[in-house]
């Protein structure tokens, strides 16, 4: 139908006022956010070479390369001994290098789009804003190539986001525009997520808000308490979505902690997995060579556990299994390192020299039938066999070897 015309639903009243201008800015700023997500997995990417290609490539360049690599001291950084803080730092430290890129990127992209709107005004002051996005780039750079404490690199982020905010409400200033505010708004949305620390986010935050409402009451003073409520919500919906990232992260360092324990620890009796003890063997070993001690092997083996299955079903056999660590556990000596290291078998490493077989073969066999777990079903037997060496001269392999080796004591 000609000569009708298609009108917007919202009166020019309302899409001239700041506040409409402002809200439009940050949903156009989103759009163009997912459009170059878009077209970032659109975009056929170069495949990243894999790490076997290179060091074959490597091998012939240099074929003595992974020797002299080898040789190069890797700097430690002590992080929390908390593994939840531990874990934040970690990914903190991964994480803030890009924000600082993106940083760097939108303050080029500001000072580009300036120049191009406001050719008039003097060049000095795009040339500066580009020179501080390079800064921003060189230090996404520095801080993704080599290692620095966790809580340097968040307290950096938090007060370079702070320093961005003020070159755009130095700019909404400068231009009397309520776009650079609005800019300076999203900064203020998005930096707390990244910082994953509550600290500097309170103390940065607070800054942030007092800079907006400073210079929305400066640049506009009629909207300066639109503005006002606008930062307070930008600041809370920044806090809150620190929050969500951090219950996020809590429980991943929960679930890490429960595949941890999971996988030292055997899930039946409670005492070390066989993986368990080889992680803590090293330890072990070196307190020996400390104290000038020898490293003793135990293990024990519950004699004919499978005719016992049969008779009295599997839980029972469970029970003899768990009763029998039990009585392990309280017959070794103290600071002795208690593992499963098979269906019926136990091996207890420690310190100091090899412990008479026999009696521990007793102590163990009373210790089980006080449990009462035989009922007068099956009388519980263990076999014991130790060895004893300096781990200065001999492995924990050739120990379990020679215990192995060693004639067994069955208790009457």
């Amino acid at each position: 139908m000609t000569g009708v015309e298609a009108g917007i639903l919202l009166p020019e009243s309302t899409l001239t006022q700041p506040w409409f201008l402002l809200l439009a800015t940050i949903v156009a700023f989103n759009t163009i956010i997912y459009v170059g997500l878009t077209l970032s997995k659109l975009i056929p990417w170069p495949h990243q070479l894999h790490p076997s290609r290179v060091r074959s490539l490597l091998r012939r360049i240099n074929p003595g390369w992974e020797n002299s690599m080898s040789k190069i001291p890797v700097p430690q950084v002590r992080e929390s001994d908390d593994p939840y803080q531990n874990l934040r730092l970690s990914i903190a430290k991964r994480e803030i290098p890009q924000g600082f890129a993106l940083m760097g990127l939108l303050i080029i992209g500001l000072a580009i789009v300036t120049f191009l709107s406001f050719p008039n005004e003097s060049a000095r002051q795009p040339l500066f804003e580009i020179g501080l996005g390079l800064s921003a780039l060189l230090v996404s750079q520095v801080f993704g190539r080599r290692p620095f404490r966790g809580w340097t690199v968040i307290w950096v982020w938090a007060l370079s986001a702070l320093a961005l905010l003020v070159l755009l409400l130095a700019e909404a200033v400068r231009l009397n525009s309520i776009v650079a505010v609005a800019f300076a708004l999203i900064v203020l949305t998005s930096f707390a997520p990244v910082t994953l620390a509550w600290r500097p986010t309170i103390v940065v935050g607070l800054l942030m808000l007092a800079t907006v409402v400073g210079v929305g009451f400066v640049t506009n003073r009629a909207e300066d308490v639109r503005i006002s409520i606008i930062t307070i919500t930008a600041l809370l919906v920044s806090c809150v979505l620190l929050q969500l990232r951090l219950v996020a992260i809590d429980e991943i360092a929960d679930e890490r902690a429960r595949s941890s324990a999971l996988a030292s620890t055997d899930p039946l009796t409670g005492v070390l997995s066989r993986q368990g003890l080889i992680s803590l063997l090293p330890a072990m070993a070196a307190t020996a060579e400390r104290t000038e001690q020898s490293i003793c092997v135990m293990f024990f083996d519950i004699v004919d556990l499978g005719r016992a299955n049969s008779e009295y079903g599997v839980a029972y056999g469970d029970d003899v299994i768990k009763a029998v660590a039990t009585a392990v556990t309280g017959t070794v000596r103290r600071g002795d390192l208690v593992s499963r290291w098979g269906g019926d078998e136990f091996l207890v490493a420690g310190l100091g020299s090899r412990p008479a077989a026999e009696h521990l073969a007793e102590r163990i066999q009373e210790a089980v039938r006080l449990s009462g777990v035989n009922l007068g079903k099956w009388p519980t037997q263990v076999t014991v066999q130790t060895s004893a060496g300096d781990p200065r001269t001999i492995t924990f392999d050739e120990l379990v070897a020679e215990a192995l080796a060693a004639e067994r004591i069955l208790p009457a």
